[in-house]
């Protein structure tokens, strides 16, 4: 094996409640209560076909071979989604209930997904190819997946000798729920988890939603604005959105990417969250636990001089329901926001402000607009959070 080529998959747990064992469900499983932030593989074994010899790790023939593992839920229960980490040499397509859910060409490059689950039985199917390095080389297929049940319980399941295979040709559909694999051969175990030539493996926290950009995103100010990227009064203004969520929200998480032309401090549901002073270069925050169902954004925005000003925001949120797989939300800076002109009043920025009588944000142009050509610079980290800005709530006082 010269070089290791694959794909490893993570559904984040979403299940906070205690653990309890609650004795066994069907596919000699447990049934228990988890807290776990995520999966690792201690548990799973290094899988392949018959051409390859149990308890050690030899060379395989180069090609692609298909993997199956049904899974029936124990009596009573329901599946609600599954949480799944997935490595395979050297480069696999990994499909649940028939339909792809991710391909990757590199195991030593962890990716992570979530997929939601049918009631009955569900199937995992893979497509693994061995490739030329340049000739025959290890293979093999490590998962460690939790099933959730809608009543919050869940049943472990890891790579071993119970899964199925069949070698060399792959048929025609073999990825489909009601595909009959049961002429396959079950698969051999080699190595258990971590073992050599692959040895432990980082898996990545679950990325949900899409990169936060400014794409979207319009430079916005208050009505006080005579046009696009004209001149406004000195002084300090104040943005707000609120973003609601159903009740059944656990939590959400949040990235903001933020600038404003000349200075902000920026809050979320009363929270204190950064500050930036520079628009030519924009701020990047991650706020954790944002107990909903409302998200209330607010942002202290200061025009330093009489000229130009613009708040221009793109925020990504994550909702983590009780059950079921996380979603995001993308929000940008446009008319949708509510924007107040003359001095912010006291208490603007904390959760439940009645901002009902405020007139909406006035757009004035994307991120390359007039008079912000040069563009804005994004960071690549997060921004440190600093102190709030003079006159902004928890700071210190304004001198005008």
């Amino acid at each position: 094996m010269t070089l290791l080529l694959g794909v490893t998959l993570l559904f984040a747990t979403h299940n906070t409640q205690a653990a309890w064992m609650s004795g066994h469900g069907g596919n000699g499983v447990s049934l228990m209560r988890r807290q776990d932030p995520g999966l690792d593989f201690l548990l799973a074994n290094w899988i392949w076909t018959n051409e390859v010899t149990a308890g050690s790790v030899g060379d395989a023939p180069v090609g692609s071979r298909p993997f199956r593992k049904s899974f029936a839920p124990p009596q009573g229960k329901t599946p609600s989604h599954m949480n799944i980490a997935v490595a395979t040499d050297n480069i696999g397509i990994l499909y649940v209930n028939g339909n792809q859910v991710i391909v990757s060409p590199d195991w030593l490059n962890p990716q992570t997904s979530c997929v939601p689950l049918i009631s009955g039985t569900n199937v995992i199917a893979l497509n693994v190819t061995n490739t030329a390095v340049p000739t025959s080389n290890p293979a093999g297929l490590l998962v460690s997946a939790d099933f959730f049940y809608t009543d919050g319980t869940s049943s472990h399941i890891v790579s071993d000798s119970s899964w199925r295979f069949i070698a060399p040709t792959i048929p025609v559909g073999f990825q489909s729920p009601t595909f009959d694999d049961s002429r396959w051969s079950t698969a051999i175990s080699q190595v258990g988890y971590p073992s050599s030539p692959w040895d432990a493996i980082t898996i990545s926290p679950l990325v949900v939603g899409n990169t936060v950009t400014f794409a979207s995103s319009q430079f916005i100010w208050t009505n006080e604005l005579p046009g696009p990227g004209q001149d406004v009064p000195a002084g300090p203004r104040a943005f707000r959105r609120t973003i609601t969520f159903s009740p059944s929200t656990v939590s959400v998480s949040a990235e903001i990417l933020l600038t404003v032309d000349n200075e902000f401090s920026l809050y979320v549901n009363g929270r204190f969250i950064g500050s930036g002073t520079d628009w030519e270069v924009a701020s990047r925050f991650v706020v954790n636990d944002i107990q909903g169902p409302n998200v209330e954004v607010a942002i202290f925005a200061v025009n330093a001089l009489p000229g130009p000003a613009g708040v221009l925001a793109s925020i990504k949120l994550v909702e983590q329901q009780i059950l079921g797989c996380p979603t995001a939300v993308n929000v940008v800076s446009d008319s949708q926001w509510k924007a107040f002109s003359g001095t912010p009043p006291v208490g603007f920025q904390v959760a439940g402000f009645d901002d009902s009588r405020w007139p909406p944000a006035v757009a004035e142009g994307n991120v390359n607009s007039s008079p912000w050509t040069n563009g804005v610079t994004i960071p690549t980290g997060t921004t440190p959070a600093g102190t709030p800005i003079p006159g902004a709530p928890g700071g210190p006082a304004r001198h005008v």
